[in-house]
């Protein structure tokens, strides 16, 4: 091989090894930088004296979008939603708030009048069906959507080798429509 090819893939191998390294520590970086997603469980447990059973957690966000980079939370207990933001690298509150007008629907203004299940029931009704229990499955998402005098949840939950999808009426119980899938 000529001087210059070897010196260009010298140059070549690394470059490449530089930004891998780069990206190695950037990741390195955010682990150890960040509190994690646990932690900001806790914080949000111990903020609310709530307990981790009565909390559905729908989204931890990691937002390094802004100045302050922040977890952006969303739950629901006893059918309110409730927002946090929390600072990712203390660990402090910087907001919190709820809406408590969930059973109000979006799209025409009606108020939903009956009680629906609780999302601790949905997932209850959705293992049941997959013939699983709680401590078989990691829950992925859980999702309560209030429309048209409906309330549906959308329940995603996995083993270590399947993926599920459900929908339950949140008033009849019934399971509307159910996917199970391999894991990529």
């Amino acid at each position: 091989m000529p001087k210059n090819k070897k010196l260009i893939a010298t140059i070549i191998s690394c470059f490449c090894a530089l930004a891998l390294l780069g990206i190695l520590g950037y990741f390195i970086y955010l682990k150890s930088a960040f509190i994690s997603k646990e932690q900001v469980k806790e914080i949000v447990i111990k903020d609310t004296q709530l307990s981790e059973n009565d909390i559905s957690f729908k989204e931890i966000d990691l937002d390094l979008e802004e100045e302050t980079k922040k977890y952006d939370v969303e739950f629901y207990y006893n059918r309110v939603e409730y927002n946090y933001a929390i600072e990712a690298k203390t660990g402090k509150i910087i907001y919190s708030n709820y809406n408590n007008n969930q059973n109000i629907d979006n799209n025409s203004s009606s108020i939903v009048t009956e009680n629906y299940i609780s999302a601790e029931e949905a997932k209850s009704i959705a293992l049941a069906d997959a013939g699983l229990n709680n401590n078989e499955v990691t829950f992925v998402d859980i999702d309560l959507d209030l429309r048209n005098n409906q309330a549906i949840y959308e329940i995603d939950f996995e083993t270590n080798t399947l993926e599920y999808d459900y929908k339950i009426d949140g008033f009849s119980k019934n399971i509307i429509n159910k996917n199970t899938e391999p894991r990529d």
